[in-house]
């Protein structure tokens, strides 16, 4: 059954008003009124409270019964255990009364999942919160499964959001595209820099055409070590590429199949990729209840550092929050800005950079401007930052040659470009895409 956070006025690291029911209603059920809850449950009255250290191999628990870090009381801890005999003896030794604590990691969605499934009680703490407490003389694993409890039991330790199967698809296909994003650049580069060493600039030429590799092996005698070090490179370049344009059109599926990223490739600066980017990480926007706390979980919001009257230090967005999806609205901000004075956003934003005088601060800016449209529209209420009709269909023609024709056709849409892109226009406008 899934995990109910029941808010209480015990702790109070963190406030958020709740219903006048003790019990919170799940986010399944709660529809638009629910929002995003970052409060751990209080301690169980008559369970225990257990800590878990989660690795790829081994995991380590320490169970403490206790309301308060005055009076909790180590019970016992278990060390090195593998998956198989972790879950046995969980099965064997607790019931739903206990609570299971995980600190944010590779795998600890999957042990949350697995516990869930036993019918036990489970939470994912932040990570960050907890490692602030790690001891720099001494640390492992048993001491860490202890820390979470105690952590926890001094309500300095948010959840997070475990998100659903679903947007776990699209994350774990959005972190395989940018990996392979990266691995198809440094392939590139690679070449690019071994040409170099021969005083070969392959220039605006595609590296991945077969008169641009014709006219690398004219540019000079070869020796034969060296044709086969250049067909060695020349071969991964062409399985990154592949990778790549699978990965691209796996991403294609998913957004011409989902009314939601098309709507918001209707946005200044939201292409392909960007749609699909955030609804894979943003999930149900209903756990934002303001656009500011979206783009707080973002990164976008500038930090600031002030104390008494002479120290007031503004150190911009900095590295955080979700930096995957960061740099690509960062990307999308700077298209907006290259588009010049066409939109009103270039127009806002070549202002900011006018009067503040730093480009970064402009991009910035406009990129938290994306990000409050896009709650703004993932909720229901109607866009301003929209893009013209010409750019918009531009989108949807990168998104249909990136599935191909076959690929249209098994999908439903029409093998022509121009009527799979008037297709999926109707699929924007269509009262089901709200």
């Amino acid at each position: 059954m899934p995990l109910t956070l029941n808010l209480n006025p015990w702790r109070t690291t963190i406030k958020k008003p709740t219903p006048s029911s003790k019990k919170l209603i799940p986010l399944e059920e709660a529809g638009q009124k629910a929002a995003e809850i970052y409060a751990a449950p209080e301690p169980p009255v008559h369970g225990r409270i257990i800590g878990l250290d989660c690795h790829p191999d081994t995991y380590t628990a320490a169970v403490f019964k206790g309301s308060t870090p005055h009076d909790a009381r180590k019970l016992c801890e278990r060390d090195k255990l593998s998956l198989e005999s972790l879950l046995t003896w969980v099965a064997k030794e607790f019931t739903s009364e206990d609570l299971f604590l995980l600190e944010a990691g590779s795998n600890s969605f999957e042990i949350y999942r697995r516990l869930l499934a036993l019918g036990l009680r489970a939470v994912v703490l932040e990570s960050c919160h907890v490692g602030q407490r790690a001891k720099t003389y001494a640390d492992n694993d048993k001491m860490a499964a202890a820390r979470m409890v105690r952590v926890y039991l001094a309500g300095d330790a948010p959840c997070v959001w475990v998100p659903d199967p679903k947007t776990c698809e699209r994350r774990e296909l959005l972190h395989a595209h940018q990996s392979a994003v990266a691995a198809h650049t440094a392939a590139v580069n690679t070449l690019k820099s071994y040409l170099g060493m021969f005083a070969i600039r392959p220039g605006s030429r595609g590296l991945q055409l077969e008169r641009t590799r014709k006219w690398v092996l004219q540019q000079r005698d070869w020796l034969p070590l060296q044709r086969e070090l250049l067909a060695i490179y020349f071969a991964q370049l062409d399985s990154q590429a592949q990778r790549r344009k699978q990965l691209t059109g796996l991403i294609a599926q998913e957004v011409s199949a989902e009314p939601l990223m098309l709507r918001c490739m209707k946005l200044l600066g939201i292409g392909m990729i960007n749609a699909f980017a955030l609804l894979a990480i943003i999930g149900d926007v209903r756990r934002f209840e303001r656009p500011e706390k979206l783009v707080a979980y973002i990164g976008l919001n500038p930090g600031q550092r002030q104390s008494g009257a002479g120290k007031n230090i503004k150190i911009g967005i900095g590295k955080r929050g979700r930096g995957d999806l960061r740099h690509l609205l960062i990307q999308g901000s700077q298209a907006v800005l290259k588009m010049g004075r066409n939109t009103p956003l270039g127009k806002w934003g070549w202002k900011l950079f006018a009067r503040k005088g730093h480009r970064n601060i402009a991009v910035a800016a406009v990129a938290r401007k994306l990000v409050v449209q896009v709650w703004h529209l993932l909720s229901g209420n109607p866009p301003v930052t929209l893009e013209s009709n010409k750019s918009l269909a531009l989108k949807l023609q990168k998104l249909a040659v990136a599935l191909g024709a076959s690929l249209r056709v098994q999908l439903g849409l029409p093998s022509n470009l121009k009527q799979c892109i008037l297709e999926l226009q109707q699929r924007i406008l269509s009262p089901s895409s709200t």
